[in-house]
C-alpha cells in the first residue's frame, strides 16, 4: 500500500479530505473518492460536493446489506447524579443478521459489574433495536464511568461496538437548605418556590411568629434538628425587633459551630441593631441603623462581570425589573466582594446590591435589597428573563452548600472519548481573584496513563479574554487523568483536572452498512459518476472519455533583447576591460 494510503486514523472526515484537496492541489481536474460513505467526523460531505468546482468520482467499498452483528448503538445517563439516589441508565442494543438466542448486558462502574440482565435478540434478515433500562444507585461521591456491555455473538462482524460508555458526576445527597425568615413575606415565598422546584434539595421553613417564637412549615420539624443536618442556611429578613437573644444565639452557635455556608437576604422589618450583633458571620457590616429605601436597578460591574456567581448573563441582569435598598446601610468587609452596585435613575453607585465572600472553606454571601420577588414574577412576562431567577438563585445556592472551591482555571475536554489515534483537544479559561480573564498565563496541561504510566505534556495557547487551546496528538487506548495548572511570573493561579477515556468504543463501527445514497448524490451533485467497486475499471475508462481529461499541452515562449539590458552591457564592457588589461601586461599592446 502507498505512504499516501495508510489507514492509522481512529476518525473518517470526508468533507476536510475534499476541502484539502481542492485547496492544496493545483490543476486539479477531478476527484476519485473511495468510501463506504460513513463520515464520524466534520459536516456533511455532500455540502462540500455541491460547492465543487470539479467532478468528484465515488466508488462504493462495502456491503449494502446490514452485517451480521450487535453492538451498543445508544446510551443515556444523567451527567449528574447524587449518592443514593437512583439514576436511570438506558441503553440500546441494535441487533442485525443475527438468528434467535439469548444474550447478557451488563452494567459497569469503573469496570466493575454491578448489573447483568439476559435479553432475547432475532433479527435473522433486517435490524431490530432491543431497548435495555438499567437503574444505578451509587454509593460514594466524585466522577463514575458507567459501561454497558453486550456480549459476542458467534460470526459477528466485530466486538469492538459490543459496548458503550458515559461519565457521570456523583455529589454527595440530597443538600439539605434550611430557611429562616424574620416574617412570611412574597420574598420568602420566591425563595421557597425556587428551592421547592428542585427534586435534589430539601428546604425545611422556619418563620418568627408576631411573639418572636419559630414555626415550621411542616409539621414535626423542629428549627435545631433541622439546623444540625443543614448544609446551607438562608436568611430572610431574619433578625427583626421580635427576635429574641437566645434566638440569635442558637441560630449563630449553629452556624459557627460547623462553619455553615450562609446567605443573607434583606428585608424593610429587619432590626438593623440585631444585625450588627450578628454580622461576624456576614460578608457585610453595618454602616448604618438608618433605613433610607430606594427603588433600584442591579448594575453589573465591568470587573465582576465574567465571575460564576452572575453566570455571565449581563443582558438578562439589565433587563430586570427595580427592587428596593437602603442607601448607605451595608458596606462590604475589606475580604468580601461586591458584585452588584446599584442604579438609581440610571446612574450607577457602588452600594453593593450583592456581594460573597469565600475564605479557606467558610463561603457566605448577601443580597442586601428586598423586594427580589419582582425578579421572579415580574421578569417572568418576557422570555429574556423569564427563567433568570431560578437558574441564578439555584446556582448561587449550590455554590454556597457544595464544597467546591471558586474554579480561578477551568480546563475542558473538547470531549470525553476519544477513539484511539484521534487528537485529544482541550481548552481552559484563566481569570484573577476578581475574575478578569488573563492572557498571559503559562497553561501547561498533562495527561496520565492509567494503564502503564505514561505521562504526555503539552502548552495551552491564548486565544484571547482569558482562553486558551490545545491538543495531544495520538493517544493510546486506555483510560487517563489530566490536570492543568497556570502559572503567571512563577505564581499558580489554580489548577484543575479530570479524565478521559480513549479507544474503547469505536465510532467507525457504528455504522457497518455503506451508505449508497451519500456516495450517489455526492457524484451527481458535483457532476461526476458513480460506481461500484467491481466496476472500479469501467469508471476509470469513463474519465479518460471525458473532454476535460484528454491531455493538453501547454507550450511558452520568451524572448529576450539581450542587447537592451544593462546587465549584459555591464559583463561585455567589464570583459573588454579584463582582455585590454590582460594585453596590456603581456606586452600585446
Amino acid at each position: 500500500m502507498p505512504e499516501s494510503l495508510k489507514i492509522n486514523g481512529g476518525t473518517t472526515n470526508i468533507s476536510s479530505a475534499l476541502q484539502t484537496s481542492l485547496k492544496n492541489i493545483d490543476n486539479l481536474k477531478g476527484i476519485i473518492l473511495l468510501s463506504d460513505g460513513n463520515y464520524t467526523e466534520g459536516s456533511n460531505p455532500l455540502y462540500d460536493a455541491e460547492k465543487s468546482r470539479i467532478p468528484i468520482f465515488t466508488v462504493g467499498i462495502g456491503d449494502t446489506n446490514e452485517q451480521k452483528d450487535i453492538s451498543v448503538s445508544k446510551l443515556i445517563a444523567n451527567s449528574i447524579g447524587y449518592v443514593d439516589a437512583a439514576i436511570p441508565v438506558d441503553a440500546t442494543i441494535k441487533v442485525s443478521g443475527i438468528p434467535a438466542q439469548s444474550v447478557s448486558v451488563a452494567l459497569l462502574e469503573d469496570g466493575k459489574k454491578i448489573s447483568e440482565q439476559k435479553i432475547s435478540v432475532s433479527s435473522p434478515t433486517g435490524t431490530t433495536e432491543v431497548p435495555v433500562q438499567f437503574s444505578y444507585t451509587p454509593t460514594t461521591d466524585g466522577v463514575k464511568k458507567l459501561s454497558v456491555s453486550v456480549s459476542s455473538v458467534s460470526g459477528e462482524l466485530t466486538a469492538k461496538n459490543n459496548s458503550r460508555s458515559a461519565l457521570v458526576k456523583v455529589l454527595k445527597n440530597k443538600m439539605n437548605i434550611v430557611v429562616i425568615a424574620g416574617s412570611l413575606s412574597a420574598d420568602v415565598s420566591a425563595v421557597m418556590q425556587t428551592l421547592n422546584q428542585d427534586k435534589n434539595i430539601t428546604a425545611p421553613l422556619f418563620y418568627q411568629m408576631p411573639g418572636g417564637e419559630f414555626k415550621s412549615q411542616k409539621e414535626n420539624n423542629s428549627l435545631q434538628s433541622s439546623l444540625a443536618v443543614a448544609d446551607c442556611i438562608i436568611l430572610v429578613g431574619f433578625p427583626t425587633v421580635m427576635t429574641s437573644q437566645n434566638s440569635m444565639n442558637s441560630i449563630s452557635q449553629s452556624i459557627l459551630s460547623r462553619s455553615l455556608p450562609i446567605l443573607f437576604i434583606a428585608s424593610r422589618t429587619l432590626d438593623l441593631q440585631k444585625v450588627r450583633t450578628m454580622q461576624t458571620m456576614f460578608p457585610f457590616t453595618v454602616s448604618s441603623e438608618r433605613i433610607d429605601e430606594q427603588s433600584v436597578l442591579p448594575n453589573v460591574f465591568p470587573k465582576t462581570k465574567f465571575h460564576q456567581l452572575l453566570q455571565n448573563e449581563t443582558p438578562s441582569w439589565d433587563k430586570l425589573p427595580p427592587i428596593y435598598y437602603s442607601l448607605q446601610t451595608f458596606s462590604p468587609k475589606p475580604e468580601a466582594q461586591n458584585l452588584l452596585g446599584v442604579k438609581i435613575q440610571n446612574v450607577p453607585l457602588n452600594d453593593p446590591l450583592f456581594i460573597m465572600r469565600n475564605i479557606g472553606s467558610t463561603k457566605s454571601a448577601a443580597i442586601l435589597g428586598y423586594g427580589i420577588y419582582r425578579w421572579k414574577l415580574l421578569a417572568s412576562s418576557t422570555s429574556e428573563t423569564k427563567l433568570f431567577f431560578d437558574g441564578w438563585f439555584s446556582s448561587l445556592v449550590r455554590w454556597l452548600a457544595t464544597g467546591e472551591q471558586d474554579k480561578f482555571v477551568r480546563v475542558e475536554p473538547s470531549k470525553e472519548f476519544y477513539s484511539q489515534g484521534e487528537q485529544a483537544g482541550f481548552s481552559a479559561q484563566v481569570y484573577n481573584q476578581s475574575y478578569q480573564p488573563i492572557d498571559n498565563a503559562d497553561v501547561r496541561l498533562s495527561v496520565h496513563s492509567k494503564q502503564n504510566n505514561l505521562r504526555y505534556e503539552t502548552i495551552l495557547s491564548s486565544i484571547g479574554s482569558g482562553r486558551y487551546e490545545g491538543a495531544i496528538e495520538s493517544l493510546p487506548e486506555g483510560e487517563f487523568s489530566y490536570s492543568a495548572a497556570a502559572l503567571n511570573d512563577g505564581d499558580t493561579l489554580g489548577t484543575s483536572g479530570g479524565r478521559i477515556t480513549v479507544g474503547e468504543q469505536s465510532i467507525e463501527f457504528a455504522e457497518t452498512k455503506m451508505n449508497k445514497p451519500l456516495m450517489k448524490q455526492m457524484a451527481n451533485s458535483s457532476g461526476g459518476e458513480y460506481s461500484d467497486a467491481p466496476s472500479f475499471n469501467s469508471l476509470l475508462q469513463n474519465i479518460l472519455l471525458r473532454g476535460e481529461m484528454k491531455p493538453q499541452r501547454i507550450e511558452q515562449s520568451s524572448e529576450f533583447e539581450l542587447w537592451n539590458l544593462p546587465s549584459f552591457l555591464t559583463i561585455i564592457v567589464l570583459l573588454f576591460g579584463i582582455e585590454w588589461l590582460i594585453r596590456k601586461q603581456s606586452g600585446m599592446l
